[in-house]
């Protein structure tokens, strides 16, 4: 899926620069903005349900904590959805996506199948602080930026570059197919600079929902859980260093420190209550 929007937007840009040559930076960003937009508000609800399979989940001892936490949080989802992601991957994963009429939470049957009902829990409130702190609305503002600046910054390397030693390369100019393994080169060294700071970006959202999840859910149990599953295939002890630059969640370590945490903050919730 990738590979395929990757290469359909690698063309559309190339059209763009060659039918506009003075502008292209411009419009390059305008339309990269707009793929964008689609991949993360479009494609979740109507192009993704294409490649997997998704069925309406019946089991009321999954759904109606579901529902009744949505509820609580203001996010209007009549249904929760189940995709066979196990095909693929033995990740676990959920999701919130669409907005009014389209919106849909999603759990994957990895989830279902290795997810205690506290870990599930813990997750849709995870799922749903996204939701409900206008992460997607962030991101595209976000990612916005950043593609401006990246195709502005592109533009004043290649005129640069092309002037200095375009006829050495015999790259007659920007609309040059030649220019694309150049164009490459400088999109890989932004993306090499940008990426501690992507990675940053992602993981002070996952982290809100993090928090936003378990005074929702009030599962940190559950969400202790869900970490050490996560650890499966993420380091749940890195350096603070190695995870400010490689890592996009927060590490399982710092993930159950702060369910701990929160649980020691809130004993009374989990301590009965003597009789009188």
């Amino acid at each position: 899926m990738n590979v395929v929007l990757g290469g359909v937007v690698s063309i559309v840009l190339f059209g763009v620069v060659r039918r506009l040559p003075r502008t292209w930076w411009i419009c390059g960003a305008g339309v990269s903005v707009v793929f964008l937009i689609f991949f993360i508000m479009i494609a979740p609800v109507f192009i993704f349900p294409l490649l997997n399979k998704y069925t309406v989940l019946e089991d009321p001892k999954i759904t109606q904590p579901i529902l009744s936490l949505a509820r609580a949080n203001g996010i209007p989802a009549q249904k929760v959805y189940q995709m066979d992601a196990s095909r693929q991957t033995t990740r676990m994963s959920a999701n919130v996506s669409g907005y009014g009429q389209t919106m849909r939470i999603t759990l994957n049957d990895n989830l279902l199948s290795r997810g205690s009902p506290e870990e599930i829990q813990s997750v849709m409130g995870h799922e749903m602080g996204h939701y409900v702190l206008h992460h997607i609305a962030k991101d595209i503002l976000h990612f916005s930026v950043v593609i401006v600046i990246f195709f502005a910054l592109l533009r004043w390397s290649l005129e640069r570059a092309l002037a200095r030693w375009g006829e050495r390369w015999r790259v007659r100019g920007i609309g040059d197919p030649a220019v694309l393994p150049l164009v490459f080169l400088l999109g890989s060294l932004f993306a090499f600079v940008y990426t501690p700071f992507l990675n940053t970006h992602i993981r002070t959202n996952e982290h809100e929902a993090d928090m936003y999840g378990l005074n929702a859910s009030r599962q940190p149990d559950g969400f202790t859980q869900a970490a050490i599953h996560l650890g499966e295939y993420r380091k749940m002890d890195p350096g603070p260093f190695e995870e400010w630059i490689f890592f996009d969640h927060p590490s399982g370590r710092n993930r159950i420190h702060d369910a701990m945490l929160w649980k020691a903050e809130n004993l009374e919730l989990f301590t009965p209550k003597a009789g009188y």
